[in-house]
């Protein structure tokens, strides 16, 4: 109902990619989750 996807395909190579803001924000959630993950195992 005029919902735009929050990921679309990349103008090259392979993956989806962030298009709206809502992607962009579970993009970096996501990236800080493994970085916190990351700092704490290690």
């Amino acid at each position: 109902m005029g919902r735009s996807p929050w990921f679309g395909p990349k103008r090259a190579g392979w993956g989806l990619r962030p298009q709206t803001w809502q992607g962009r924000v579970l993009t970096a959630a996501l990236a800080a989750a493994l970085l916190v993950v990351a700092a704490v195992v290690h």
